[in-house]
């Protein structure tokens, strides 16, 4: 037999100012992600952001490895 929420809560004190109720919620799980975009058009935006991003990062890598690799032929041909 599982335990209900009753037999969990039997050696908790009363809540004060409520009445001995179970205190509710503040702030729902929805309300409390306010960091996340609110509207589609948000988060269509927030995700092409992201994608530019990573392919800049992508191509900054790849110019940087190309750069290396010019750099270390022209040092064998210089030697």
């Amino acid at each position: 037999m599982k335990p209900t929420l009753e037999d969990l809560l039997e050696g908790v004190p009363a809540q004060e100012g409520n009445g001995g109720q179970l205190l509710a919620r503040g702030v729902s799980a929805s309300k409390a992600k306010s960091s996340e975009p609110a509207t589609p058009l948000d988060r269509t935006t927030e995700n092409a952001k992201r994608v530019l991003g990573d392919e800049a990062q992508a191509r900054a890598e790849k110019t940087a490895q190309l750069k290396a690799a010019r750099e270390e032929r022209d040092a064998s041909r210089k030697g």
